[in-house]
C-alpha cells in the first residue's frame, strides 16, 4: 500500500480542481491576512498561577489596583519641572486624557507633591494613567493617549506595557515588510542558480508565498477565538517562507529527475512517493518541535506553538497537493525559460567537491570526528556564560516612543522605586490595629534587613511618619500656646498687681505669688483645652510605637487627610497588608531577582503569612516556571522525534545519531546568540542595544523551532542514503551516493533558509533578530559541518549497524527465504507501541494543557497512527508469506534476464512499480557481481575510494559478528541464483572460470557498465 504514490496519482488526476481550491484559498486569504495584526495581543506571560500572579490578582480584587497603566514622561526644553509653567502645561495635557471613560485615575506631581515624580535633573516629570481595562484592551488606547497629551510647550513620551506592546505590533509589521523585500529576491536568485530555469525557480516561491498567505489568513480566524501573541506574525512568516520554499525545492528537484525516465503522469506520483514522503516526515519533525511549546502555560509560548503547527500543516499540505498539481500542469515546461544549460546527472561517486569530501571523511572518520568536535565546542563556548532575563521595552529599537520613554525613566528617575517588590501579608488582626501594625512593623523590619533592599513602605511606615509629624505639630502648637500663655500670665499678673497698688497703695506681701499661681492655673486650663495631649505611644522626642501609630491613625483629624486616606486604602484591605520593598538595582537584572528569593526566605511573624509579587518577582517566577517545564518539553520532542525517525528508517541508531547531531547544531546557535546579543558583538551591524543577557524565552523558542527545521536536511539526506542502501549498495557507498545526490539541492535549500531567516536578523525587534540569526546559524552549521563531515563520519564508523534492525528491503534481503524476519516481526510491535505512545501522549497533554490545546496533539497522533496502519497490514502480509514463495515473488517482479525485446509494459499486466522493483533487483545483481569480481576486496575504477579494504581486513571483519554479514551472504546467494536462471548473459565469452571461497563464477572481460546493461 503506497499511500504517497496513490496521493500523487489522485492529485494529478484532479490537478485542475486542486489548483482551483488553492487559488480560492489564496484569494480569500489575501483579504484576511493583512488584518491579522489587529487581533494579536501583547503580553501573554501570565498563566502559571505563580506567587507573583496571585499577588497581582489580590491587588486587583482587594486593593482595587489598576490592571493596566500607561506612563507619560514630560520633558520641558529648559523649563523647571517643579515650576508653575511646566506643571500648568502638564495638567492641560492630562485634562484631555481624563475625559476618556476607561481612565480610572491619573497621578502626577500636581496632585501628590511627591518629589519622586520629578527627575534627578529637575527637567522632567511623569504621570501615571490607570485604566479599568486589561492590558490588551488598553493597548488600543495607547495611540489615543499619545494624541491627547501632545502640546507645544512640552515633549511627551508615552510608555508602559500597553504602549510597548502596541509598538511591538507595529514593529513586527514593519519587520515583515523589510524582510520580504530582501528574502524573496535573494531566494529567487538562489533558486535560479540551483535550477537554471526561471519556471522551476518560480514554483517554490509560489508555494512559499501561498503557504504564508493561507497560514496568516487561518491565524486571523484562530486569533478571534484564542489569544495570540504579537510575535506570531513574524514567526509564522519566517517559518512559512522557509519551509514552503524548502519543501517545494526538494519536490521540484525530484520531479525533474523523474521526468528524465518517466512520463508526467508517472513522474508526479513518483515525486510524491519519494520527496513527498520525506517532506511529510520532515514536517512531522518540525511539528513535533513546535508542539513542545504547548507544554508551557503562557499564552506567548502556546500561541507560537499553535501558529507554528498551523504553518507546518499548511506548508506540508501545499507541498503534497498544490505543488504536485502545479507540476502536473507544467510537465516538461518546468524546465522552460532556462538561463543556463542543465548539467547531466553525475553517476561517478568521486566527481565534485562533495564526493571528494565524503571520500576524505570515509578514510579518516575518527580524525574528522575529533576536529568537528573541537570546532563545535568552539562555537558552543560562548553559551557557557549565558545569562537569561525578561526584557520589555528594550526589545524595541530606540526610535520607538515607548522605548525612548522607558530609557528616560531608567536614566533620570528612581526606576527601582517605580517597580518595587510587592509583599502581601495575611494578618490575624486588622492592619490598622495596634497588633496588626506590630506584625507589619516586624515583617517590614525583617525584609528591610535583606541585602539590596533600600527601604520598605507599608501602612506602618506611612502611619509612623504621620505619627511623628503629628507629634511634631503638637509639640510646636504646645510651644506656641505655652509662649502665648506665659505672655498672658505676665499680663494678668501685672494687671492684678497694678490693681492692688491702686487700691491699697502697695502690693501686700505674698500677693504677687498668689496672683501668678492663679494666672498660671487658668492659663494651663486654657492650654489643655486648646492643644490636645500627646497620644499614648508617642513622645515628643520622636519615639513611636505601634500603639502610638494606631492611636494617631484613629484620630478623626488624621483620617480626614486625603494623603492618609489614600495610603490606608492602598496599603490595607481587610486582614491583608501591602508592603513595598524598593531595591537598589534595576528590576530586570539578576540581582533584583536574587533579592526576591531572599525576601521569600524571610521568616514571617507568628500567625502571619505573605506572598511576594511585583515586577522582579514576576520575572523570577516566569523564568523559574518556564525552565521548570523545559525537561518535559525536551523529553517529548526528543522522544517523539526519535520514534518518528525510527518508523521512517527502521533503525535504532540512525534516529539517535540524528537527534544528537541536531542538538550539536542547536548548541552552536546558542553560542552565536550569546556572542551577539548578550556580549554585544556585531550590535553595530545588526542595529541593537546589547541587553547584557539573553531573553529567557529565546533558548526554548529556538530549540522548538530549530530542532525541527534543521532535522529537514537530515531526513532528506538519510532518505537518499536509505534508497541507495536498499538498492543493494554497501553502507559506505550508500552514504557517499546519498551525500552526492543531495549535496547541491540541500545546499540550495540551506542557502534559502539562511537568506530568509537571516533577513529577519536585520529587523527591529531583538527577539525576532535572535530567532532569525539562530535559525540561520543552525542551518548553516547543519548544512556544512554536520552534513558534510559529522554525518558521513559517524555513519562510516557505525557501518551496517546504521540500519539495524530493519536492514534492506525484504525483497532483496531474503533471496532464498532465509536470513531473518526481524523487520517483519518488529514492525507490528513498533506500530502498536507507536499508536499507544501517541494516544497516551495526547491524553496526558489533554490533562495538563486542557482539551482545547490537546486537540492539536490528538489530531497529530491520529494522523500518524493512521499512517501506521499500512505498515501493520504489510507486516502481517509478509509474515503470512512462506519462504518457498520467494521465487514466485521474483517472478512477479519480472524476468531479470529477459532479452531487451521482451520487456513488459504496464499494459501487459506489469505496473510501473513492478518495473521499478525489477530495476532494484538488477542493481543488486550488479552490486553482487562487482563485489565478487573485485578479487581481493579492492574496488575497480571509481570504487577505489569507497571500498578500499584489504583481504586481510575483510577476514578480520568477517571474524566479528556484524548485522551486515547476513545481508552480504544473501547477496551472494541471490547472485548465484539469478546467474543460473538467466539466459541473457553469454558466460562462455567470459573466459575461464575461477573458484573463490567455494563459489564458481566467470571472470568477466566486460566492463561493469556492459554487464549491467546485459543483466
Amino acid at each position: 500500500m503506497r499511500i504517497f504514490y496513490s496521493l500523487g496519482r489522485l492529485v494529478y488526476r484532479y490537478r485542475w480542481f486542486v489548483v482551483l481550491v488553492w487559488g480560492t484559498l489564496l484569494l480569500s486569504g489575501a483579504f484576511f491576512a493583512p488584518n491579522l495584526s489587529d487581533r494579536l495581543k501583547g503580553g501573554g506571560f501570565e498563566g502559571a498561577n505563580s506567587d507573583a500572579e496571585k499577588v497581582q490578582d489580590i491587588m486587583a480584587e482587594e486593593f482595587d489596583a489598576s490592571p493596566s497603566t500607561i506612563t507619560v514622561v514630560f520633558e520641558g526644553d529648559g523649563l523647571d519641572a517643579e515650576g508653575a509653567e511646566f506643571q500648568e502645561a502638564q495638567d492641560a495635557a492630562l485634562d484631555e486624557v481624563r475625559e476618556l471613560d476607561e481612565v480610572s485615575s491619573i497621578v502626577s506631581y500636581s496632585e501628590t507633591q511627591d518629589p519622586r515624580f520629578l527627575s534627578e535633573s529637575g527637567e522632567r516629570s511623569y504621570a501615571l494613567i490607570s485604566f479599568e481595562i486589561p492590558i490588551d484592551q488598553a493597548q488600543g488606547l495607547a495611540d489615543e493617549v499619545r494624541g491627547k497629551v501632545r502640546n507645544e510647550e512640552l515633549t511627551t513620551y508615552v510608555t508602559g506595557a500597553p504602549a510597548v506592546y502596541l509598538d511591538i505590533t507595529e514593529a513586527s509589521n514593519e519587520d515583515i515588510r523589510r524582510a520580504e523585500e530582501y528574502a524573496f529576491p535573494l531566494a529567487l536568485v538562489i533558486l535560479v542558480i540551483a535550477f537554471g530555469s526561471l519556471v522551476a525557480a518560480g514554483v517554490p516561491v509560489l508555494i512559499g508565498g501561498a503557504s504564508v498567505v493561507v497560514t496568516l489568513a487561518a491565524l486571523y480566524f484562530v486569533a478571534g477565538i484564542y489569544d495570540m501573541s504579537t510575535f506570531v506574525l513574524t514567526i509564522s512568516t519566517m517559518l512559512g517562507l522557509g519551509l514552503g520554499i524548502d519543501y517545494a525545492l526538494f519536490a521540484v528537484s525530484r520531479f525533474r529527475e523523474e521526468l528524465e525516465q518517466h512520463a508526467v503522469p508517472e513522474a508526479v506520483p513518483r515525486t510524491v512517493e519519494t520527496a513527498g514522503r520525506s517532506i511529510f516526515f520532515s514536517g512531522t519533525a518540525v511539528l513535533i518541535g513546535l508542539t513542545g511549546l504547548l507544554f508551557f502555560p503562557y499564552m506567548f509560548m502556546r500561541s507560537i506553538g499553535v501558529a507554528g503547527a498551523l504553518v507546518v500543516f499548511v506548508s506540508v499540505a501545499a507541498a503534497l497537493t498544490f505543488l504536485p498539481a502545479v507540476l502536473g500542469i507544467l510537465g516538461h515546461k518546468i524546465n522552460a525559460l532556462s538561463v543556463r544549460r542543465r548539467r547531466a546527472e553525475g553517476n561517478v561517486f568521486g566527481a565534485g567537491l562533495w564526493a571528494r569530501s565524503a571520500q576524505f571523511v570515509m578514510r579518516r572518520p575518527l580524525a574528522v570526528l575529533f576536529v568537528v568536535g573541537a570546532l563545535l565546542f568552539t562555537l558552543l563556548y560562548p553559551a557557557m556564560h549565558m545569562k537569561v532575563g525578561v526584557p520589555e521595552a528594550s526589545v524595541l529599537p530606540q526610535r520607538y516612543e515607548s522605548r525612548a520613554g522607558d530609557d528616560i525613566l531608567k536614566e533620570d528617575f528612581d526606576y527601582a522605586g517605580l517597580t518595587p517588590i510587592e509583599v502581601v501579608a495575611a494578618l490575624p488582626y486588622d492592619p490598622s490595629s495596634p497588633e496588626g501594625l506590630e506584625k507589619v512593623r516586624e515583617l517590614g523590619q525583617r525584609i528591610g534587613e535583606t541585602e539590596n533592599v533600600e527601604r520598605v513602605e507599608s501602612i506602618y511606615t506611612v502611619g509612623e511618619e504621620a505619627a511623628r509629624e503629628y507629634a511634631q505639630s503638637l509639640e510646636e502648637a504646645r510651644e506656641e500656646a505655652e509662649t502665648e500663655a506665659a505672655r498672658r500670665v505676665d499680663e494678668a499678673v501685672t494687671g492684678e498687681l497694678n490693681d492692688l497698688r491702686g487700691r491699697y497703695g502697695a502690693v501686700p506681701p505674698g500677693a504677687e505669688e498668689r496672683v501668678r499661681t492663679e494666672a498660671e492655673r487658668r492659663a494651663a486650663e486654657e492650654l489643655e483645652g486648646q492643644v490636645p495631649g500627646m497620644p499614648e505611644g508617642i513622645s515628643a522626642d520622636g519615639t513611636v510605637t505601634s500603639e502610638g501609630v494606631a492611636n494617631v491613625l484613629a484620630l478623626p483629624e488624621v483620617r480626614e487627610s486625603e494623603e492618609i486616606e489614600s495610603a490606608l486604602s492602598f496599603y490595607a484591605a481587610g486582614d491583608r497588608a501591602l508592603l513595598r520593598a524598593v531595591t537598589g538595582s534595576n528590576p530586570y537584572v539578576e540581582e533584583a531577582r536574587a533579592t526576591v528569593g531572599e525576601v521569600r526566605a524571610v521568616e514571617p511573624p507568628e500567625g502571619t503569612s505573605f506572598l511576594v509579587g511585583g515586577l522582579p518577582a514576576g520575572q523570577k517566577d516566569f523564568i523559574s516556571n518556564l525552565y521548570g517545564n523545559v525537561p518535559y518539553a525536551v523529553a517529548f520532542v526528543l522522544g517523539v522525534t526519535y520514534l518518528v525517525l525510527f518508523l521512517t528508517f527502521r533503525s535504532f541508531f540512525i534516529p539517535l545519531k540524528a537527534v544528537i547531531v541536531n542538538i550539536l547544531s542547536l548548541t552552536a546557535s546558542f553560542g552565536a546568540m550569546v556572542f551577539v546579543f548578550q556580549d554585544g558583538n556585531l550590535s553595530g551591524i545588526l542595529g541593537f542595544t546589547p541587553l547584557g543577557f539573553v531573553d529567557a524565552t529565546l533558548p526554548i523558542l529556538m530549540f522548538c523551532t530549530i530542532f525541527g527545521v534543521s532535522m529537514d536536511y537530515e531526513v532528506f539526506l538519510l532518505s537518499r542514503i536509505r534508497e541507495a542502501y536498499e538498492d543493494g549498495e554497501s553502507n559506505t557507498a550508500s552514504v557517499a551516493k546519498g551525500l552526492v545526490a543531495t549535496a547541491g539541492i540541500i545546499t540550495s535549500a540551506a542557502a534559502i533558509i539562511v537568506v530568509v531567516t537571516g533577513a529577519f536578523a536585520f529587523t527591529g525587534i531583538i527577539t525576532t533578530k535572535a530567532v532569525g540569526l539562530g535559525l540561520a546559524v543552525a542551518v548553516l552549521v547543519d548544512a556544512t559541518i554536520i552534513r558534510v563531515l559529522l554525518v558521513p563520519a559517524t555513519m562510516r564508523i557505525l557501518g551496517d549497524w546504521n540500519w539495524w534492525p530493519g536492514g534492506r528491503k525484504k525483497s532483496v534481503f531474503r533471496a532464498r527465504g532465509e536470513g531473518s524476519y526481524r523487520a517483519t516481526r518488529i514492525a507490528p510491535t513498533v506500530a502498536f507501541i507507536a499508536a499507544g505512545v501517541f494516544t497516551l501522549t495526547g491524553l496526558v497533554t489533554a490533562g495538563i494543557l486542557g482539551l482545547g490545546l490537546a486537540v492539536i496533539v490528538l489530531a497529530n497522533a491520529a494522523l500518524i497512527c493512521a499512517l501506521l496502519l499500512p505498515i501493520i497490514m504489510r507486516a502481517f502480509g509478509e509474515r503470512n508469506r512462506r519462504p518457498d514463495d520467494v521465487e514466485n515473488v521474483f517472478e512477479a517482479r519480472g524476468t531479470v534476464g529477459a532479452p531487451p525485446g521482451d520487456k513488459r509494459s504496464p499494459g501487459d499486466g506489469e505496473s510501473a512499480a513492478g518495473e521499478q522493483r525489477r530495476e532494484d533487483t538488477q542493481n543488486v545483481v550488479a552490486q553482487v557481481e562487482w563485489q565478487e569480481t573485485s578479487g581481493n576486496g579492492y574496488a575497480v575504477g571509481d570504487r577505489a575510494g569507497w571500498e578500499g579494504h584489504s583481504a586481510a581486513g575483510r577476514e578480520r571483519q568477517s571474524a566479528r559478528p556484524r548485522p551486515g554479514r547476513a545481508h552480504l551472504d544473501s547477496f551472494h546467494r541471490l547472485g548465484r541464483e539469478l546467474r543460473q536462471t538467466s539466459g541473457s548473459v553469454d558466460y562462455e565469452r567470459a573466459g575461464p572460470e575461477k573458484t573463490r571461497e567455494g563459489n564458481v563464477y566467470p571472470e568477466h572481460s566486460l566492463s561493469r557498465e556492459e554487464r549491467g546493461r546485459e543483466l
